[in-house]
């Protein structure tokens, strides 16, 4: 067991499943082990349960011959991208089509492109491939899915970007802007010593794990690949 890949996972996987959005009803039991910094077979049946986040775990680890889906590398590589997806761009059209069954939904065209299976990728490009994005709500929706970056000012502000759309056309807005970001879960930080100037990735505005300048240009690099492709 992959303690650090595990309660990585956990920290990413947590607010979507708190609001509802993803996974089973079990938050309280995920936030109970993220309190007591306890990664056990309980944490990995929950994340096992999210239906898309276990699968693309399972093809990014399966495609760099590492067995254990909860791999830091693997996690990292979902969530913030690293070079572990370069080995899985040639099979992730065929894991859309059979393992998510998007294959009559999706236009064939697409899966002659280079995609990359990124958790943005996924985000943006599934619902507009879908027939899902019409509306502002869902680019919202969209912009609080994706895992976002930003630096910390102060206790619960940070300066991030939002997401945008223009002419059709999506993409990152210039203008910094100052957001709220929740550190604590019910009276508990998962971050220790979180000061200013620090940078974050966060997730339906909560916070989820402290970044280096590494992975922050890893997270820049793959979302905008992913928005790139939003834009064909």
């Amino acid at each position: 067991m992959n303690k650090q890949g595990l309660l990585l996972c956990a920290r990413y996987s947590v607010a979507p499943n708190y609001f509802g959005y993803c996974g089973p009803n079990k938050n309280k039991s995920l936030i109970d082990h993220l309190k007591e910094d306890i990664a056990d077979s309980e944490v990995i049946h929950i994340l096992k349960e999210f239906e898309t986040l276990y699968p693309y775990l399972q093809l990014i680890a399966h495609s760099n011959k590492i067995k254990d889906p909860f791999d830091e590398r693997v996690v990292e590589a979902y969530w913030l991208g690293n070079s572990f997806l370069k080995n899985v761009s040639t099979i992730y059209p065929s894991f859309l089509k059979e393992k998510l069954l998007l294959d009559e939904k999706i236009n064939h065209k697409v899966f002659s492109l280079p995609v990359l299976p990124h958790h943005s990728f996924h985000i943006f490009n599934i619902f507009k491939r879908t027939g899902n994005i019409n509306s502002n709500h869902t680019l919202e929706t969209m912009d609080q899915c994706r895992i976002g970056w930003g630096q910390v000012i102060k206790y619960q502000i940070i300066t991030a970007r939002n997401l945008i759309i223009i002419n059709n056309k999506l993409s990152l807005d210039k203008i910094l802007i100052n957001k709220k970001i929740e550190i604590d879960y019910k009276g508990k930080s998962f971050i220790k010593n979180l000061k200013p100037g620090d940078w974050v990735s966060f997730h339906w505005g909560m916070i989820c794990d402290k970044l280096t300048q590494v992975q922050i240009r890893n997270l820049e690099f793959y979302t905008q690949k992913a928005i790139d492709f939003y834009n064909i």
